[in-house]
């Protein structure tokens, strides 16, 4: 008698079979248009190939995925010229290991980083075929790929060269720190393991920062306590509350978001404590010296920004706010977004006081 599931069985393990077959006939192809003869960081280009499929492996890619990462050589890259089978035979490389996987292959080997990398976690981001010339937006699943596929090719010639780490260790970690909603857990995890600096490597980097160097980061995380935290490329610096902008808001999160890139200045660095103190709003003129030079004269109007216990803020200007104590309202009690007419009667840039008189 059959058992009922015997073709469910049979199914899965013919499957099975296609999935193994693919990943034969992808080494069956690589070892004919000569991958294991090609020299590459680690030893052969074939070696290289084996291992950045094993990494996507771990971090549990699907088998498309793992053979586009096998074969993502085969037309060569934006990185790495040699191709080993001309676009004109992609059909012989999409019989080997089917056409998802070999659309995978021709997407990474097509992209044109410079313009295809800035904006590439942008649901409108443009994606530049360097073969074509075309650009065209990709769809999420794609990029998802091409960045879990970057990050294990990567990763990979970095572990192999020093001094390929050592050159481009920083503006990678930066790179996957932008692409981290397109990363996997697994991939962004032992991206920052790897890059992140350590020992001597790390102290000639904090000795070489001095208050006011200006420097390159991205937002990597908007801590709940307000502090911001900022990978500048193998060590994370901090930002607190008060140093995102000279502008009204509550929270970091209402002027930046994790993933942008920016220039910060450097306050202060704390050898003994490893730490990088930075400031986004140093860079940008301070609103309110510009509002005292520019005289601040005669009745205004302004609105009430918040509120608390002991009295209110008010909006005189744009990024430049005034305290108005409880005592001082004439038994008035204004709301946020009530407007208040005033004067102000001083400035003074050191306190970063504005008095008002209202009216």
């Amino acid at each position: 008698m059959q058992c009922p599931d015997f073709n469910l069985l049979v199914g899965v393990f013919l499957c099975a079979m296609g999935r193994e077959t693919a990943f034969e006939a992808a080494r069956e192809l690589l070892l004919a248009r000569g991958a294991d003869t090609l020299e590459h960081p680690g030893g052969t280009l074939l070696a290289h190939l084996e291992r950045v499929e094993a990494r996507l492996a771990d971090w549990g890619a699907r088998d498309e995925l793992r053979l586009a990462g096998l074969c993502h050589a085969f037309y060569g890259t934006d990185g790495f010229a040699e191709s080993l089978l001309p676009l004109e035979r992609r059909g012989l490389l999409a019989e080997a290991i089917g056409t998802e996987a070999e659309e995978l292959v021709y997407f990474y080997a097509g992209c044109d980083r410079k313009i295809s990398y800035p904006g590439l976690t942008d649901e409108d981001g443009l994606f530049r075929d360097r073969f074509t010339g075309e650009t065209h937006p990709a769809a999420r699943g794609r990029r998802k790929d091409f960045a879990e596929l970057t990050a294990a090719n990567e990763l990979d010639v970095l572990r192999h060269n020093r001094e390929l780490r050592t050159r481009y260790g920083g503006a990678l970690l930066r790179l996957f720190t932008r692409w981290r909603s397109l990363l996997s857990e697994a991939a962004f995890t032992e991206a920052r393991e790897t890059l992140t600096l350590k020992g001597e490597e790390r102290e000639a980097f904090l000795t070489g920062l001095e208050r006011g160097d200006v420097v390159t980061g991205v937002v990597s995380h908007l801590a709940s306590f307000h502090v911001t935290f900022v990978e500048l490329g193998g060590v994370v610096g901090m930002m607190n509350i008060p140093e995102v902008s000279w502008g009204v808001y509550d929270f970091p999160g209402d002027v930046i978001s994790e993933g942008q890139e920016l220039p910060f200045e450097v306050l202060a660095v704390d050898l003994s404590r490893e730490r990088i103190f930075l400031s986004l709003k140093s860079l940008e003129p301070d609103p309110l010296r510009a509002f005292a030079r520019g005289g601040f004269g005669g009745v205004r109007t302004g609105r009430v920004t918040k509120r608390v216990p002991s009295g209110v803020f008010v909006l005189v200007a744009d990024g430049v706010e005034a305290f108005v104590d409880h005592d001082d309202l004439d038994g008035r009690s204004p709301r946020p977004g009530d407007e208040l007419t005033f004067e102000v009667t001083a400035v003074n840039v050191v306190t970063r006081r504005v008095r008002l008189a209202l009216r």
